[in-house]
């Protein structure tokens, strides 16, 4: 009989230090966001595959595609005082949470720089309540691939929709990158479809222009491309979605990659108890470039063979 607690106090021993509580009741968490997005839906698709294989007990009940960001907060304040965790994906989820001081450990993603959004602080070690992923890459990583593709770029212009949370970011970010460089920077913000496409034949002639990862700008490739195609100037995306629509190049982390690393940190945090500090907010380490290749042979372009073979290749 001895031996017998003794194997099971050993036991209880080592649960407790890989961060699982015994005989526990199950965990569950809500999963928001608000409207349609192709990006979350990727995101979930890596998320729901993972949350399945390192935690089958947790139950995970998504709030999809609520019809308004009213309403996306309601059910984050329904749900706060009966989960035990909760992911709120896009940006403006994650601007929500910085508004708020959530009661339970919450995780952003689909979302922009939680840094520059202000939700958190240190990425490295969350200092609140939240934690998560984000699709951002470092400009320096940007404008990398740029320089490799466009050796001779001297002057880029940003279109934006005004509005959107990752606007303000991708200004601020790409602005002091082509400063640091020496590169000219302009910028068309626009509100409406009229405004982008009038702005975009009015700026004159710079040698690229960069798509924010702004739905305004994203949804409207074709339509930017009655504008560009004359005068050859070719467009760079922030999101890979564009590239396939007609953007000759586009950097972007992988979407489900992302949703497989959100849901070992929700995993971390929620079923192992660890603490949101020791949860670093993750990237993609290795982005993934994407080329159009008949618009780069319809543009005259000729990319490095190099740069080729590290792309994806649509056409």
């Amino acid at each position: 009989m001895k031996r017998f607690f003794a194997i099971i106090f050993v036991f209880l021993g080592l649960m407790c230090v890989m961060g699982i509580t015994p005989n526990s009741e199950a965990k569950e968490i809500a999963v928001i966001w608000d409207t349609k997005s192709a990006m979350v839906d990727e995101l979930m698709m890596g998320f729901f595959a993972t949350i399945r294989q390192l935690a089958p007990d947790l139950k995970v009940t998504p709030y999809r595609e609520r019809k308004s960001m009213e309403e996306a907060k309601r059910v984050f304040q329904e749900c706060e005082t009966k989960v035990d965790g909760i992911v709120f994906l896009r940006s403006s989820g994650a601007e929500f949470l910085a508004s708020v001081t959530p009661k339970v450990p919450c995780f952003v993603g689909a979302c922009n720089n939680p840094q520059e959004i202000g939700v958190i602080k240190n990425l490295n070690a969350p200092e609140g309540m939240v934690t998560g992923v984000t699709y951002f890459i470092p400009y320096n990583e940007r404008f990398s691939i740029i320089r490799r593709l466009f050796p001779n770029v001297r002057s880029v212009a940003l279109l934006v929709q005004r509005g959107h949370p990752s606007g303000p970011i991708e200004q601020a970010g790409t602005s002091a990158e082509c400063k640091r460089l020496g590169i000219s920077y302009k910028e068309v913000v626009a509100s409406s479809l009229e405004e982008l496409l009038n702005q975009t034949r009015n700026l004159g002639g710079v040698d690229l222009l960069i798509l924010t990862n702004t739905a305004l700008v994203m949804d409207h490739v074709t339509s930017l491309l009655t504008v560009t195609n004359p005068q050859k100037t070719p467009m760079f995306s922030y999101a890979d979605k564009p590239v396939k629509a007609g953007a000759v190049a586009g950097i972007a982390a992988d979407d489900s990659k992302l949703g497989s690393m959100l849901a070992e940190s929700v995993v971390e945090v929620v079923v192992r108890n660890k603490q949101i500090s020791q949860v670093p907010v993750k990237l993609d380490p290795k982005p993934k470039l994407t080329i159009n290749e008949g618009m780069m042979r319809s543009l005259g372009l000729n990319f490095p063979e190099t740069v080729l073979k590290e792309a994806t290749l649509v056409r």
